[in-house]
């Protein structure tokens, strides 16, 4: 910890100890990890009055006997006052004193004195900048104040970095008898000091198994008066009863908060009980954003919080509440709190109810919140059993709704109270419906011609629509007005006479939408295979005509075709891919059978390719590979290629992010130019482009490691 720095009087470096003095000392300041600011010898009044030597440390104020051994010593924070009359005399009272009479100490001029008030001041403002209550009271009467704050010695600290978090923490740590985390201190100085970052990410840290115990509570005692983090957060950490009261008294002081992150920290109702006294305590804290997801809260702690919503002053924008084991009446309560509020009404954008069970009475009662809101634009109901006959409200504002998980049937006609739903939302432009088990018949009727005209980005992904449904699906999708990313992943289920026209269905509606101005820029593909049951979810090689129709699609930006195991023919079309397409900036390709050979078919592709920034290597590839062949010159060549393919998206990465082209770029350009010149052009022909993937069968048997140019003279229609 770096020493503060005051400004000492002129005579402080006589001595006035002697040797054994001066090495008693030293090894006690030693031992606290204490600095001598200050020295001076005083004087104690009262029933026992005797000399001693008062020092003023880093954090406490020390009393040594003559000989040097020590008295007391007191935390700057264990000060209650200090007074000083202009009499040569200082007055100190402590907190927690049990009726002790305050301590008075005299000193030999009232310049000791007004250096003593002005030590201690400026090293408690030091220590705590951002204390406003609570905080040590110096008493000095005029004009004697004036006198000594107008004084050249009178300096006002300089705040540390993150407003003097460091300090205060170390502080803390003192004051409380706990070791500092070094992490803490080295992530403040080294990673947000200088930069634009004003969340405190409590998951950061490396030695968990300390920040999830006692040790958290200089953190939090520190961060609850640090007048620099806006926000708190801390995700997928299980914390001990001991650290979530910690964090609890954090909310019950900060003032400065607007976002807090309590994600699946295991809050339970008593805890979260707890919680809401502090928000009850603290009115000053301007909240704005309260994520308590994925916390076993249950039913009753819900009902609390619901009861808190109804009245609380937070003008919130972003209520998250997912996965809180909440059941139909404490969400009732819940939607019409957030219904009912107006603080929370005119503001509230972001609403997150998802893994709680709404069904009649919660759904109703968020359709009020729909029916009255002209703010909100995201609602996520997923897996909660909502009844749509009952969200008959609509919201005009509203862009972005998660259903996935709730089941879709035609029975009772539940999916057109959907439908209905969802086409009276005329600005949704983000829609979710995964695991929905979408019967194929519905397909036509959720999207089919007027329906859902703005929206953008479609996740249907893992409702095992077939052959038939992607079909139909991706007809609507060739001539929807907005679609611009969409996720078809985990739908193709047992393989059926359809599966052509199934891939024909995609090519054409890539291609069709590729000369339009809203063309498909992000295409999710990948099997939804996880390596468990059935593998009829995987393409393998139908897979390869989608890849080759988009050799020349300058539009698509991102592709996931994970998961099909489709061999190292798919490394040929990706590798011809990458040296084609001009557009594409992420791909995924892992799960699919590909071996050193074909990680090096891609290698080359890459090499001639500036625009990919993100293609993860394909993990389990690799591991299968090595688990079939572990000699040391299959690791020798999986080792080479994969550091090739990184240091190449390195590079296109820092060429984006510095919007300059290597010296070298212009020759690959060149390259490029000559191998498509050498290409047959692409031809809006699908059938074609099924028939002629074959021709990679051949071409993956060649030796590439004797070619120069391995992928220039392979030539798919």
């Amino acid at each position: 910890m770096c020493k503060p720095h005051i400004l000492l009087p002129s005579w402080y470096h006589m001595e006035i100890l002697t040797t054994i003095e001066r090495k008693n000392i030293d090894i006690f300041l030693g031992q606290k990890n204490e600095d001598e600011n200050y020295l001076q010898r005083i004087e104690v009044k009262g029933k026992k009055p005797r000399k001693l030597f008062f020092i003023i440390g880093n954090n406490r104020i020390f009393f040594f006997k003559v000989g040097g051994k020590i008295e007391t010593d007191h935390h700057f924070l264990d000060i209650l006052e200090l007074k000083y009359d202009g009499i040569k005399e200082i007055t100190l009272k402590f907190k927690n004193d049990n009726g002790k009479e305050p301590l008075i100490f005299g000193v030999e001029t009232d310049a000791d004195a007004s250096e003593i008030v002005l030590a201690i001041d400026y090293l408690f403002t030091l220590n705590f900048p951002g204390m406003q209550s609570n905080r040590l009271k110096i008493t000095v009467p005029e004009p004697k104040r004036t006198e000594i704050y107008s004084s050249p010695n009178a300096l006002i600290p300089d705040m540390g970095a993150c407003g003097g978090f460091t300090l205060t923490y170390f502080s803390m740590c003192d004051h409380m008898n706990i070791q500092p985390i070094s992490e803490v201190s080295w992530h403040i100085e080294n990673v947000i000091s200088g930069t634009l970052i004003r969340e405190f990410d409590y998951g950061f840290f490396f030695k968990k198994e300390r920040i999830i115990t006692a040790d958290a509570r200089p953190i939090m005692a520190a961060l609850s008066i640090n007048p620099y983090f806006n926000s708190f957060s801390i995700k997928d950490i299980k914390l001990s009863s001991e650290c979530i009261f910690s964090i609890i008294g954090l909310i019950n002081q900060n003032l400065y908060f607007t976002k807090l992150v309590l994600n699946g920290i295991g809050l339970d109702r008593s805890t979260t009980e707890k919680l809401i006294e502090a928000f009850n305590s603290n009115k000053m804290i301007p909240l704005r954003e309260l994520d308590l997801g994925n916390n076993s809260i249950e039913d009753k702690g819900m009902m609390v919080l619901g009861e808190y919503l109804k009245v609380t002053p937070y003008e919130l924008k972003s209520l998250i509440l997912n996965n809180c084991s909440a059941g139909k009446n404490s969400m009732t309560v819940i939607g019409e709190a957030v219904s009912n509020n107006e603080n929370i009404l005119k503001n509230l954008k972001y609403l997150d109810v998802s893994g709680n069970r709404l069904e009649n009475d919660g759904s109703s009662s968020f359709s009020k919140l729909l029916e009255r809101s002209k703010v909100l634009s995201t609602f996520l109901i997923g897996n909660s059993n909502p009844q749509f006959h009952q969200l008959s409200k609509v919201c005009i504002s509203l862009t972005k709704f998660d259903n996935s998980g709730n089941r879709i049937t035609r029975k009772d006609n539940i999916h057109r109270d959907m439908v209905s739903f969802l086409n009276h939302s005329i600005y949704l432009s983000s829609l979710n419906l995964s695991k929905c088990q979408i019967p194929v018949e519905a397909v036509a009727d959720i999207f089919g011609e007027g329906n859902l005209i703005k929206l953008e980005t479609l996740n249907i992904s893992d409702n095992d629509l077939g052959d038939e449904g992607i079909t139909i699906l991706c007809d609507f999708m060739a001539n929807h007005q907005s679609i611009r990313n969409l996720d078809l992943s985990g739908n193709f289920s047992k393989r059926t006479k359809a599966r052509q026209t199934a891939i024909e269905s995609i090519v054409n509606m890539l291609e069709k939408k590729s000369k339009t101005h809203n063309s498909i820029r992000s295409l999710i593909l990948n099997s939804g295979y996880t390596g468990g049951g059935s593998s009829s979810r995987q393409l393998k090689g139908d897979l390869l005509p989608i890849v080759c129709s988009v050799f020349y699609n300058g539009s698509l930006k991102e592709l996931d075709i994970s998961g099909h195991s489709s061999g190292d023919i798919l490394a040929a079309a990706i590798g011809k891919l990458l040296q084609c397409n001009t557009g594409l900036e992420t791909l995924y390709f892992d799960d699919n059978s590909i071996s050193s050979r074909g990680l090096t078919l891609i290698k080359f592709g890459l090499q001639r390719n500036t625009t990919i920034t993100q293609l993860p290597l394909p993990i389990k590839d690799i591991a299968a590979s090595l688990k079939s062949d572990a000699t040391p010159l299959n690791l020798q060549k999986l080792t080479e290629v994969s550091n090739e393919i990184q240091q190449t998206i390195l590079d296109n990465y820092t060429n984006k992010i510095q919007g300059t082209t290597l010296t070298n770029n212009s020759i690959k350009t060149q390259s490029l130019s000559r191998s498509r010149a050498n290409s047959t052009p692409l031809v809006i022909d699908t059938k074609s482009t099924i028939a002629t993937c074959a021709g990679l069968n051949s071409f993956i048997s060649i030796d590439i490691d004797n070619t120069i140019e391995p992928l220039a003279n392979l030539i798919v229609n």
